[in-house]
């Protein structure tokens, strides 16, 4: 049966509103999220949030501006982790490209479980594949191969919150760090905000280390581009069917849901070790 309701409410949770570097003019940014549109300015390096009339506490970490919704009104329960490579040198900054996506946010959880869309969507079957579940945490490692992406692939995607993950990639051509934030419109439209940030080669020169990176975010973002035609057309079903070798989707949906409830509501049980599906 597909399920039609949606969400009567967002998501508590960390935000990503953009770069640091959109807000370095100072000038005041409009941003449609929530249902409203949230009005954000930077004196200095303090950032304030107004979202019809309330203020909303932003933080600023890995170069990303973060802003906190919480249906309850209460102050952040958790915090972003620190991408050490985001402060290194010898790491690019992020490539950022913006999707807008005519559907509930809550589809693009799903992929963390997807174990089979790999090989078909992506030209990158999965190998091995394990998933867990932390606190607010969801994690995801996989192997595989992948033409795109420059051949032998292990990954590791955390999520943390309901709408920030990041994901640590090596191939054979490139160690890099992939961003996949969206920020909710309405129930109906949300914004994903993707970044890639690459290792550059310490022996190419400056104009073969940016051609380098390029290439491999453009790649990232062909691979990220499949999913977003499947995130335009997709359907929530509440119960779907279950093959054989599909990941742990509805524990997943129950880790998720976590951010929907009222803190007091959030029930015990929703941690999952390390499994191989």
């Amino acid at each position: 049966m597909i399920d039609t309701n949606l969400p009567e409410r967002y998501a508590r949770g960390w935000y990503v509103l953009g770069h640091r570097r959109n807000f370095l003019d100072k000038e005041p940014k409009t941003i449609p999220c929530f249902g409203e549109k949230l009005i954000v300015e930077r004196k200095d390096d303090t950032y304030k949030a107004n979202l019809n009339s309330k203020l909303l506490p932003v933080c600023e970490e890995n170069n990303l501006v973060f802003g906190w919704y919480d249906h309850e009104g209460l102050e952040p329960d958790y915090s972003i982790p620190v991408v050490e490579e985001c402060y290194d040198e010898n790491w690019s900054d992020w490539g950022m490209e913006q999707y807008l996506i005519n559907n509930n946010c809550r589809e693009l959880i799903d992929n963390m479980a997807d174990r089979g869309h790999f090989g078909p969507v992506h030209g990158c079957p999965a190998v091995d594949f394990y998933n867990e579940a932390k606190g607010v945490h969801y994690i995801q490692i996989m192997t595989g191969e992948s033409e795109v992406l420059g051949g032998s692939l292990w990954s590791e995607a955390i999520y943390t919150g309901p709408a920030y993950m990041v994901t640590t990639m090596k191939t054979d051509v490139a160690k890099s760090r992939l961003l996949v934030s969206h920020l909710p419109i309405n129930h109906t439209n949300f914004l994903i905000q993707f970044g890639c940030m690459v290792e550059k080669d310490p022996n190419a020169s400056e104009e073969e280390n940016k051609a380098h990176v390029q290439s491999y975010v453009d790649a990232n973002l062909l691979a990220f581009g499949q999913d977003v035609d499947i995130w335009h057309n997709k359907i929530f079903v509440d119960e779907p069917l279950m093959c054989s070798g599909d990941g742990p989707l509805h524990k997943l949906r129950k880790w998720y849901n976590q951010f929907y409830l009222d803190r007091d509501n959030i029930p015990e049980g929703l941690d999952m070790p390390q499994r191989k599906f």
